[in-house]
């Protein structure tokens, strides 16, 4: 096995295990915690938009470590990071004990879910770092699909504490063990910050000849990004409400929600061989549009099973790319130099409007109904699709100031 396929293989595995543990089992776990202690899931679920805010705050630090001294030793201390908090969760006995854990699986985050991984795999392989990247994504695609049944199966049969014990179990003597086996870096960058925006230009590398507009490029990437979290995020916690709100049958609302991950799987394959030879910047134009796409169809047609199917099925499709594009987008604007401090420093915004998200679409739906909630993600994704169009004006005026002059 190659050294690409074999790191694309090692973190695919444990992008599925930290998925499934820290983010997907929250739906099913949080709920029988709060009943527990006689919390509300506003709570509960507040415990983990901590966590996702720690994440964001240690993110751009995670960023610099792997640019420093490769991710093998940064996400191989991040799944110990996540092992302590996950076994520290089934000890929990107050809220306070609660949001120190959620404070200290938040660390695990950000040094083991996507951010980091592509931030490695950028390491490792710089400009080819793409197809790998959406290769890794396709196999962390199935973390729902392994994820929930088996939350929902350690759940009924032992219980939330013991549940996390399992899952402690599983991130200390199975991904730890896989972050430890990813290939070491063949050197080791000398100047971490090169090619940051705010920081020294690289000598080759990305479309922007200069620090202005690279600066521009950045805090306009950063938009589009963190937009479009707060849409998906904001969606994933609230659709089947809302779709329930709108006049869907909860079986049904349930059926459509379960096209979402395939979805983002089958989008993933498509771009792996269809638009390969097509630049990041344009995939991330068309998710955008495929979400803008099936919000305009929903508010124009109104909800029935096949129209939500149809929605949850380009909504899916969208994510799926979105994923990719937020690490491949980076790599090709700014080059491989200084892509993990580049990848950290936008997941800052990024998780931390993500962990807004699902309070600011409940609060739109508690006072002014489902459709407020829709409009208000509509809005997020026509910024995040803004924010990538003035980048491609930002790359046209860079291609034609750097056209030679015919004499």
């Amino acid at each position: 096995m190659s050294r690409a396929a074999r790191a694309v293989l090692l973190l695919g595995i444990t992008q599925i295990i930290g998925y499934a543990t820290l983010m997907y089992a929250v739906v099913l776990a949080v709920p029988q915690i709060s009943d527990s202690f006689g919390w509300s899931r506003a709570f509960g679920l507040g415990g983990f938009s901590l966590a996702l805010i720690v994440a964001g705050l240690a993110s751009p630090r995670v960023g610099r470590l792997i640019q420093r001294f490769g991710g093998r030793g940064v996400m191989a201390g991040g799944s110990a990071t996540a092992a302590c908090g996950l076994a520290a969760m089934s000890l929990v006995d107050g809220p306070v004990s609660y949001l120190l854990v959620w404070s200290l699986l938040g660390l695990g985050m950000a040094a083991t879910l996507y951010d980091p991984a592509f931030a490695t795999l950028g390491s490792l392989f710089a400009g080819r770092a793409r197809r790998l990247i959406t290769a890794l994504t396709l196999i962390a695609g199935f973390a729902s699909t392994i994820g929930w049944p088996a939350t929902l199966y350690l759940l009924e049969t032992l219980g939330w504490r013991e549940t996390y014990l399992v899952f402690a179990a599983v991130t200390a003597f199975v991904a730890l063990p896989l972050h430890l086996a990813l290939p070491r870096p063949e050197a080791v960058a000398a100047r971490p910050d090169a090619g940051v925006p705010g920081g020294p230009l690289p000598e080759a590398g990305g479309i922007f000849p200069d620090a202005r507009r690279r600066r521009y490029a950045f805090l306009l990437l950063a938009l589009a990004f963190s937009s479009a979290a707060f849409q998906f995020v904001g969606l994933s916690a609230h659709l089947l409400a809302l779709l329930g709100d709108l006049g869907m049958p909860a079986t049904a609302a349930v059926m459509v929600g379960t096209l979402i991950g395939p979805s983002q799987v089958g989008a993933r394959v498509l771009e792996l061989w269809w638009a390969r030879n097509v630049s990041p910047l344009a995939v991330g134009l068309a998710s955008g549009g495929v979400i803008l796409l099936a919000f305009v169809m929903l508010s124009v047609l109104g909800v029935d099973t096949l129209r939500a199917s149809v929605f949850a099925i380009l909504y899916g499709g969208s994510n799926g790319l979105s994923t990719i594009v937020r690490g491949t987008l980076p790599l090709y604007l700014f080059g491989a130099d200084g892509y993990a401090v580049l990848l950290g420093r936008i997941a800052r915004p990024v998780l931390i409007v993500g962990a807004l998200a699902p309070f600011a679409l409940g609060v739109a739906f508690d006072f002014a109904g489902a459709s407020a909630a829709l409009a208000l993600a509509f809005a997020a994704s026509c910024l995040s699709c803004a924010a990538l169009a003035a980048i491609v004006v930002l790359r046209g005026h860079v291609s034609r100031v750097d056209l030679p002059s015919r004499g």
